[in-house]
């Protein structure tokens, strides 16, 4: 009995160190600073292009009630955050160009950028960090967020009067600030405490741009979902190609691209 205990005692210690081998060790230091949220009712307008009696309309608006089970990131993130993911092998690296810092977001990114790296910081910190969906977004972002209807009574004879209207709606938004992604916190606070959601960064979200048929009331009739085109939110709304890192090159079906691509990540809360 006791040399069956000797033999037993260095496999269990080598059992022992292969399992504190085997478990991650997370590191909650890495965690960005978030801003907590409290439940709201919201006025939402869905993304995507929603027809009825094949005319081009405004989705219809309609009455959200979030309880959030997230808090959301105060910044976007930065390229010094990004930076240390790459290090690590579990990021695609950017463009080279200068030294990351972390004051300044990170930008020229795709949505597979954007899902690696919520990956990576999910394994790091041993918290389930994400991209937020377009309503979520927009019930953080309070009165930064821009209800991108276009008011318009189109009996669909003239598609071009929505799309001229879709560049004048955008280019009103825009401002005359140099198009560089400018300091973390330059673009000010919501009411919420968040920074820059209206400034010259977009940020994805996970949702997928849709295109909607409705009937005579107003009651859904169909969907089709087309994932590989994510809606972007900012200034005003983009629905751009998920491989697109740059949008001034491309990406933005109808209307003026957003300046820079960039994103925040929301946290989930056990």
């Amino acid at each position: 009995m006791h040399k069956a205990t000797l033999i037993s005692l260095p496999v269990a210690f080598a059992l022992g160190a292969a399992v504190l081998l085997l478990t991650p060790r997370h590191e909650p230091e890495l965690a960005p600073e978030t801003v907590a949220l409290t439940a709201r009712a919201f006025t939402f307008r869905p993304a995507g292009d929603y027809w009825q009696d094949a005319r081009a309309i405004d989705a219809p608006a309609r009455r959200e009630q979030v309880q959030p089970s997230f808090e959301v990131m105060k910044y976007q993130v930065s390229q010094g955050e990004y930076a240390r993911c790459v290090a690590d092998g579990d990021c695609l690296p950017l463009s080279e160009g200068d030294t990351p810092r972390d004051d300044l977001p990170l930008t020229g990114v795709s949505l597979l950028d954007a899902q690696l790296y919520a990956d990576w910081l999910t394994r790091r910190t041993g918290q389930r960090w994400r991209l937020p969906s377009d309503v979520e977004w927009a019930f953080f972002a309070g009165s930064r967020w821009a209800d991108d209807a276009l008011l318009i009574d189109d009996d669909g004879s003239n598609p071009a009067r929505r799309w001229l209207a879709r560049y004048s709606f955008e280019a009103e938004t825009r401002t005359a600030e140099s198009a560089q992604a400018q300091v973390r916190g330059s673009h000010g606070l919501n009411e919420f405490g968040i920074a820059d959601l209206a400034g010259n960064v977009w940020e994805w979200t996970d949702s997928c741009h849709q295109r909607v048929k409705l009937d005579d009331q107003g009651e859904q009739l169909s969907r089709i979902d087309a994932c590989s085109i994510r809606i972007a939110e900012g200034r005003h709304r983009a629905a751009i190609n998920d491989f697109v890192r740059d949008a001034r090159g491309g990406g933005c079906a109808v209307g003026q691209p957003p300046d820079n691509l960039g994103f925040r990540l929301v946290r989930d809360i056990p």
